[in-house]
């Protein structure tokens, strides 16, 4: 659902990275923050579980080019992989735009290949999304591993859409960035023609474009670690961190409402959910899974909290 924001002028859009457990999807991020101009790239957070993590860009921008003016703005998470996190997989996906589908290449993983593939379509209606109404974009991970499955035969099982496909070794950025290029190219694309307005393009450049082409390395760069959770309590904690965010944000929304009643009660109840979520993640530390989906959820009330008299929603 693309978030049309007319104090900044920008457009944020959402693109979620799907796929199995250990299919790449984590690696692709890696590469892509430490690949991008630090100056439009937000941190790289990562809210981990006891076996998997979610991973995004809180807010990352890159400008592609402007809509009637807006800036664009893109979000790039990723999901668990894991079956039994499906609850957070399904939040994660709430209001996506697009989707990228990493697929592992391995003949044995082709199973949990196709049983992901099937989740995220159910997950995508749960959330009131047309699964055939979003551009999705196919990666064929680990094709430098043996026992791999052809191109031919990943596309015969996994995309009888023809979605656009790239085969990738995320581990040494090849195929990442055609990838990324691919899925905003064609986000952009359904969006001018979903709403009829016209994009006007502006070159976007990596890091890697910028700097002076030199002989590549024989090992790969290894790529950037994401700022890890310590544990829930400590004020190193990127929870606590954000919550303070979320509280500073809270102060200033409260004191710009004064004189809107109904809005100052809502920001109340909102800070009063951080102040209990703060306790909660301090008691129940192991129950990292129902941390993170009561934290996005707090977060995305205060995005549509700050600028709800002046958002259009599409999509």
């Amino acid at each position: 659902m693309a978030l049309f924001n007319y104090a900044t002028k920008e457009i944020t859009l959402k693109i979620v990275y799907y796929g199995p457990g250990l299919s790449g999807k984590t690696t692709n991020l890696q590469h892509l923050h430490s690949s991008l101009d630090p100056q439009r790239r937000g941190k790289l957070l990562s809210l981990a579980t006891e076996a998997d993590r979610t991973l995004f860009f809180d807010f990352m921008p890159v400008e592609l080019g402007k809509i009637k003016g807006f800036s664009i703005r893109f979000q790039l998470y990723t999901v668990p992989g894991q079956v039994r996190y499906n609850a957070t997989r399904k939040l994660v996906l709430k209001g996506a735009d697009a989707i990228v589908f990493v697929a592992d290449s391995q003949e044995q993983m082709l199973e949990e290949n196709l049983e992901s593939f099937r989740n995220m379509r159910e997950n995508l209606i749960a959330n009131n999304l047309n699964p055939d109404d979003i551009p999705v974009v196919m990666q064929y991970n680990k094709r430098d591993l043996p026992n791999i499955l052809p191109v031919e035969e990943l596309n015969k099982k996994l995309n009888d859409k023809n979605y656009p496909f790239f085969e990738a070794v995320a581990v040494e950025g090849k195929g990442v960035d055609e990838t990324f290029q691919s899925i905003t190219r064609g986000l952009l694309k359904h969006i001018s023609q979903k709403h009829k307005i016209d994009i006007k393009p502006q070159v976007q450049t990596t890091q890697e474009e910028e700097k002076p082409k030199r002989e590549p390395l024989e090992r790969p760069v290894k790529p950037v670690t994401p700022e890890k959770v310590s544990p829930i309590g400590k004020k190193t904690s990127t929870y606590e961190s954000m919550l303070f965010k979320i509280q500073d944000e809270i102060s200033s929304i409260r004191g710009a409402l004064s004189e809107n009643e109904a809005m100052k009660e809502e920001i109340n109840r909102l800070s009063a959910s951080v102040d209990r979520l703060n306790e909660t993640l301090k008691r129940l530390s192991a129950k990292q899974e129902e941390a993170v989906s009561l934290l996005i959820k707090i977060k995305e009330s205060m995005d549509n909290a700050k600028t709800k008299k002046r958002w259009l929603f599409f999509g």
